[in-house]
């Protein structure tokens, strides 16, 4: 089992969402579950877990129990009624939404969001992982989905127009915390809270409200990653504004009301 996979990994996102949400009997939605481990975690809680993914390779491997359904579907054509949902999770997958449609991609992300929004019932809640579009990984040449450089931290288009020249559009986008904000409200999340995910949202030791400044400062040297992400998360978050602007992943929950 890889650590994606093991339930074990999304131990601290389900006590963050457990704050919200009695997860005994709740109906879930993981969309994108890739090998299913936040699925069976929420399932282990007594959660009724849908799980969703494009990829039929990645159904199989799914482990399935009582709780845990696996489908196989895309997040653009999500085949549920409306306020069926108390649970959704989104987690490292918005940003694919978009590479086999048409129209810009925020089109295709804003919609995606619309309808979870409609999905989740009253009081649900609605979990969002995602990287910072100007981490400063990216800043200094990480490469993206694409394996480009500094796509992310270009303008919109003249990065789509590097990318067709190079043979391939550009299209996962991910977004900034103003630009996040905005995206989410449209959609009709208010209020969201924005939490920093350490070492990253993929597996979160540590979720810490952006503004607790003191906290993100002492668990950035508590993670279990390489001595240099520590030192520049702890710099980073001598000021709430640069690492609201530069600092890592994020991971953002909203209540429905």
């Amino acid at each position: 089992m890889t650590y994606r996979g093991d339930p074990r990994t999304w131990a601290v996102p389900i006590e963050l969402i457990k704050e919200r949400l009695d997860l005994d009997g709740a109906r879930a939605l993981d969309i994108g579950c890739g090998v299913g481990g936040f699925s069976l975690a929420i399932a282990q809680e007594g959660g009724v877990v849908v799980s969703l993914d494009i990829s039929l390779d990645i159904m199989r491997r799914v482990a399935v129990t009582g709780h845990v359904h696996p489908h196989l579907a895309s997040a653009v054509t999500l085949p549920l009624r409306e306020g069926s949902m108390d649970l959704i999770i989104l987690n490292g997958v918005l940003e694919y939404t978009a590479r086999d449609q048409e129209g810009p991609p925020r089109d295709t992300h804003l919609k995606v969001l619309w309808y979870i929004r409609r999905l989740l019932a009253p009081g649900g809640v609605f979990y969002l992982g995602i990287e910072n579009r100007y981490y400063l990984k990216f800043l200094l040449g990480a490469r993206d989905h694409y394996e480009m450089r500094w796509s992310n931290i270009l303008p919109r288009k003249l990065s789509t127009f590097i990318s067709r020249l190079l043979g391939q559009e550009v299209r996962h986008w991910i977004y900034s915390h103003y630009e996040l904000i905005h995206l989410l409200s449209e959609a009709g999340f208010n209020y969201p809270v924005f939490y920093t995910a350490l070492p990253n949202y993929k597996a979160p030791e540590h979720l810490i409200p952006l503004g607790s400044m003191d906290l993100i400062r002492e668990a950035s040297m508590r993670t279990h990653t390489k001595r240099l992400y520590q030192w520049v998360c702890n710099i980073l978050a001598h000021s709430e504004w640069l690492y609201r602007k530069i600092g890592p992943d994020f991971v953002i929950m909203s209540v429905v009301s």
